[in-house]
């Protein structure tokens, strides 16, 4: 707090005092008061005001710059209230007792907002559950019923299932601490999961797979690891890939799962935003009708595992995703770069 800001704010105050003075003086005159006991008087409240005007100032100079300074070194702003102590003036404990009051009322609609999220997000888990049964009957009555309405009818529930099972992953990634189990796990066995649950849309299109080097074990949540390999698998049949190579390699501190694609591959402009929520890119536009949620939810869910996925891409050429699994000790920081992104020249 500075000296002028406090004069300009007691400024009245003064005034009045300096009046006051004044009037006392006259009335010392008036009365034949001796000069002697008028100088005496006078100085004696002059004195005695601007004592009291400083000690005031550097009372609530001391008390702002200590909130100030602990502001400044703390994260949590929304605390200091709880680092300060009761002070020696009104002002001073009106002020923290209004902070207490804002962070109680802040923190009562903090946690109302977050049971409403979490009740939202057990429902939203229910409703995944509960429309999987319809849609496992549908695909059951689809394989019993060989015709061509059928495969059309069974392609599409595949596709439903697809999209809940991103609102169900999307949800759980708001609070992943809840739902993950990291634990060793083989890599083959998941990939191939994977493959079993895509292998109409393999035979449909044609596709050649060539799948090597995959039996190692790493340190992962299944579930998760089998809907963002999943994920990936699923781009780059809808990017029009005629073979896709999945492997691993192994070094001293990482396994990394390989998978390319020769599919239309990612420009150079679109490649360092493949990450963000809800960017389609050029390639995500018009037929290939792309949500722009696919990649986003595998980043988001491979930070929350402790993994690092890089994307190298050229256009035209094809895509590889590498996903990387620390060895020897499991941790929740990103290994890769900022972006996890690399792009060819």
């Amino acid at each position: 707090m500075r000296f002028m800001d406090y004069l300009k704010d007691r400024l009245i105050l003064v005034l009045g005092y300096i009046l006051v003075l004044i009037l006392v003086f006259v009335v010392l005159f008036v009365f034949n008061v001796y000069y002697t006991g008028i100088v005496m008087i006078m100085f004696l409240l002059i004195g005695l005001g601007l004592f009291m005007f400083f000690y005031r100032f550097f009372q609530k100079k001391n008390f702002y710059n200590k909130i100030y300074n602990i502001l400044n070194k703390i994260d949590n702003k929304a605390l200091i209230h709880e680092m300060i102590n009761e002070t020696s003036f009104l002002d001073g404990n009106i002020v923290l007792d209004i902070l207490r009051i804002t962070d109680k009322y802040k923190l009562d609609e903090i946690n109302k907002y977050k049971y409403m999220q979490e009740e939202f997000e057990e429902f939203m888990e229910m409703w995944v559950h509960e429309i999987k049964s319809p849609l496992a009957a549908i695909n059951l009555i689809c394989d019993n019923n060989k015709s061509a309405l059928m495969k059309s009818i069974n392609e599409e529930t595949l596709k439903i299932d697809y999209f809940i099972e991103m609102i169900l992953f999307y949800a759980r990634s708001q609070m992943p601490e809840k739902d993950y189990l990291v634990k060793k796990n083989n890599l083959k066995d998941i990939v191939n999961k994977v493959i079993i649950r895509n292998k109409n849309s393999f035979i449909l299109k044609k596709i050649i797979l060539d799948i090597h080097d995959l039996d190692v074990t790493v340190r992962t949540d299944s579930k998760w690891m089998e809907f963002i390999i999943n994920q990936i698998i699923v781009n780059s049949i809808k990017y029009e890939s005629l073979k896709i190579e999945i492997f691993s390699i192994k070094d001293k501190e990482n396994i990394s799962l390989i998978i390319k694609d020769n599919g239309i591959g990612i420009s150079c402009k679109d490649l360092p935003r493949v990450f963000d929520k809800g960017y389609t890119g050029s390639n995500g536009r018009g037929r290939y009708n792309s949500t722009g949620m696919g990649l986003y939810l595998v980043k988001r869910l491979c930070m929350a595992l402790g993994n690092d996925v890089i994307i190298n891409s050229e256009e035209g050429e094809g895509t590889e995703v590498k996903l990387v699994f620390p060895v020897g000790s499991f941790t929740n920081e990103v290994i890769g770069g900022e972006n996890g992104i690399k792009s060819k020249k």
